[in-house]
């Protein structure tokens, strides 16, 4: 792994240097911060502001003073591995696995409080992170997963492929950071301008630095940058999000090399929008009226420091606008009197607005962090879907039907309290998969005003693209303000194989831009610029089991097969217990006949999870396909049992139960058929046949007629209706 040095601050550096910080790095010796050192020339205050911050400590190399205690004989056990913590005679900071006698040797160390992460090499040529992190205040080694079950060869292991630091950690623990994988090899080159989230992280922009000083911060005025290019510089890093690619510069907008994750599926958010899985704060501060009014990072928390400007304690951060009504951007904060706004007493925990409106949640087993979506606690929610609210969270011994009727006594119910309740009940059915679901989602997008939650709600939407009312949003939405709205607009109608939606393959957003080439990339030619960003997207992803899928659909489309199955296998073996990827790759070799392979993958899926019921259908489709077909009904059965509701394997169920003689059985799946979907006329036009086949055409042609009357035009129905109606033992039963 190379270290890349930019010595110099500008074009005139050479002749005339700029100024250079005198004092001493925290940290870091001065030569391996060589640009930002220059900075403090000229900076002093904001370089000593910076040197003491969390951001400063994004990654070090280790010292005594606060990694001796860590690696002096110290032991690792969580009920899964036991690690030794050890300082050999060279000074070196050691990792033992004692069962398998394996060493590695901790390099650096990232962060410093409340907690501290180790990297030891990885075979590929990158770091890993260890399980095992020091808890600074307790002087102790932990868990970092919290008790999560990772054994070894899992993808989220510490040694596994989704732990590697390279692709998963280090763009925002580094400066001018390039992970730089190749494939072909399988091996990292990564490389950066310098350690720890450093000046020129922050001030390197795409336009050349001043003139006169070479100041890369735009000279002593600093940088001319919006708001919101200030704020998507802090959020590409304080986000859940997937790389696009990793060139953002200090002034980008964050849609073009981002995609950020969203309440869109269960587990990651709860259905308000609250952080539930590490979320970071990005997400949340979209989705809030306060992020929605055009609240930025800065508003609150000073650059440098990366503290809050203000005491939170006295809730003065936050009356800072909301004590006077600041206008912020074109809206005025709500003028809030403390002492009244709480049923909490006064200097309480509960009077504190962040208790309320962020509250904290643990992350790393030991990180508490505070939710950024400034959601109002709302027990009425806990007490229907089990979100967690401050109130009970604060008063142990309270229920959420106390807190509730407490709340809403003093509150009341608002609008909007009204609109928040609906939407996140439609998030939730949606969830859950309920029958009404989609219309709720449909009512609540067409009341949205956040453009962030019209996002989210339109991927709630792409498995039901073809409910009624879907297409007609995406369509509105294609031209929503808001790039991830847009983005998950084009997806809706690409599985619909509109032709509205090639439009977005010229959208100002490279967000969009690159989800249209995917979704489309059936109907895109390879030259089409939206296409190729796709493709580029899916190289520099090409580490990790998602970007080895799509580098196989795009393969496996052009015609090269063993490319593509190259990639299956990586992302196969990538992710031991991936389903999706044995999933995908059985229905490759199913096409290329290879119906064995295809068995094998899939019962590998099933082996993983016997609890799917879509693996399982799989499974009996591949078997039916080799003719083993007594092995195919039992995995129908078993997928049924999983999911009584299960349309596709209720059908395949009466086809392969007609073929095997079991008539009656075979009728009562396609009875449970026609209840489940009113519209498909596929299922009464199979009854007709068995009821034929069977020696009862009278009542054939009631099921004829029931699947005409679904789809008029159905020229099979037809058919079988005229010859039905030739009968006369037909026409005898009907009075005809």
């Amino acid at each position: 792994m190379a270290l890349t040095l930019l010595i110099g601050c500008g074009p005139g550096a050479e002749t005339a240097p700029a100024p250079k910080f005198k004092g001493v790095s925290a940290h870091w010796d001065q030569q391996k911060i060589p640009i930002s050192m220059q900075c403090g020339g000229c900076h002093q205050k904001q370089f000593l502001d910076w040197a003491g911050s969390d951001h400063a400590w994004a990654f070090r190399e280790l010292n005594a003073k606060h990694d001796s205690q860590p690696f002096h004989g110290q032991k690792f056990d969580n009920g899964i591995e036991q690690l030794r913590l050890q300082t050999d005679a060279q000074r070196r900071r050691i990792v033992t696995e004692p069962s398998s006698g394996k060493n590695w040797e901790a390099r650096f160390a990232l962060g410093r409080f409340p907690l501290v992460q180790y990297l030891v090499p990885a075979l590929d040529g990158g770091f890993h992170t260890t399980s095992a992190a020091w808890d600074v205040r307790k002087r102790e080694w932990f868990d970092v997963f919290g008790g999560d079950a990772r054994d070894a060869g899992n993808w989220g292991h510490w040694r596994g492929r989704g732990m590697n630091w390279n692709s998963q950690c280090a763009w925002c623990h580094m400066s001018g950071f390039r992970k730089n994988y190749n494939a072909a090899e399988d091996r990292y080159h990564s490389a950066w301008k310098e350690p720890g989230v450093t000046c020129i992280q922050c001030h390197t922009l795409k336009s050349a630095p001043d003139g006169a000083t070479g100041c890369l911060a735009g000279g002593k005025s600093g940088a001319a940058l919006t708001r919101q290019q200030t704020h998507d510089n802090c959020a590409a890093c304080h986000s859940r999000r997937a790389e696009l690619d990793d060139t953002f510069l200090a002034g980008d907008r964050f849609d073009d090399h981002y995609k950020l994750e969203l309440p869109s599926r269960e587990g990651i958010f709860w259905p308000n929008g609250m952080q539930r899985d590490e979320d970071y704060c990005e997400t949340g501060l979209r989705l809030s009226r306060m992020g929605t009014a055009g609240v930025t990072c800065l508003d609150c928390h000073d650059p440098h420091t990366a503290t809050l400007k203000l005491p939170q304690e006295d809730n003065a951060v936050c009356l800072r606008c909301h004590a006077v009504g600041t206008l912020v951007g074109q809206t005025h904060a709500p003028v809030i009197k403390a002492e009244a706004h709480s049923p909490c007493p006064p200097g309480s925990m509960g009077a504190r607005c962040v208790e309320c409106h962020m509250p904290e949640s643990l992350y790393m087993a030991r990180d508490p962090r505070r939710d950024h979506s400034f959601n109002s606690p709302d027990p009425r929610l806990s007490l229907e879907l089990g979100i967690p609210n401050a109130c009970t969270t604060c008063h142990k011994g309270m229920t959420n039907e106390r807190a509730a009727e407490t709340v809403e006594a003093f509150y009341g119910v608002s609008p909007h309290t009204e609109a928040a309740r609906r939407r996140t009940r439609a998030v939730q059915h949606a969830f859950e998969g309920k029958e009404d679901g989609t219309a709720e989602i449909l009512a609540a997008l067409a009341a949205e005003e956040n453009g962030t939650w019209r996002a989210a709600l339109l991927e709630l939407l792409f498995g039901a693209a073809e409910m009624p009312g879907v297409r007609e949003a995406a369509l509105k939405h294609l031209r929503d303000a808001a790039p991830l709205a847009r983005a998950a607009a084009v997806r809706i109608l690409a599985a619909l194989d509109d032709p509205a939606a090639l439009s977005a393959s010229g959208d100002s957003s490279r967000l969009v831009r690159s989800e249209a080439g995917w979704s489309l990339r059936h109907r895109l030619a390879p030259h089409v610029s939206a296409r190729k960003e796709a493709e580029a997207t899916a190289r520099f992803q090409a580490d990790q089991p998602p970007g080895a899928m799509k580098l196989a659909r795009f393969a496996d489309e052009a015609g090269r097969t063993d490319e593509a199955e190259q990639w299956y296998r990586k992302a196969c073996l990538w992710d031991p217990t991936g389903l999706v990827s044995r999933h995908d790759y059985a229905l490759f070799l199913s096409r290329l006949g290879r119906n064995e392979a295809a068995l094998n993958l899939l019962e590998e899926a099933v082996n993983l999870a016997p609890q799917d019921a879509d693996m399982r259908f799989k499974k009996a489709l591949c078997l039916a396909e080799l003719n083993r077909r007594d092995e195919a009904l039992d995995e129908l059965d078993k997928a049924i049992g999983l999911a009584p509701d299960f349309l596709r394997a209720l059908y395949n169920r009466a086809i392969l139960r007609h073929s095997q003689g079991l008539n009656e059985g075979a009728l009562a799946d396609l009875s449970r058929c026609n209840e489940l979907d009113a519209s498909s006329p596929d299922y009464a036009y199979l009854q007709a046949l068995i009821l034929i086949q069977s020696g009862k055409a009278a009542e054939a042609l009631s099921a004829a007629l029931r699947a005409n009357r679904r789809q008029p035009q159905h020229q099979p129905t037809l058919q079988l209706i005229q010859r039905l109606i030739n009968d006369p033992s037909v026409r005898k039963a009907h009075g005809l």
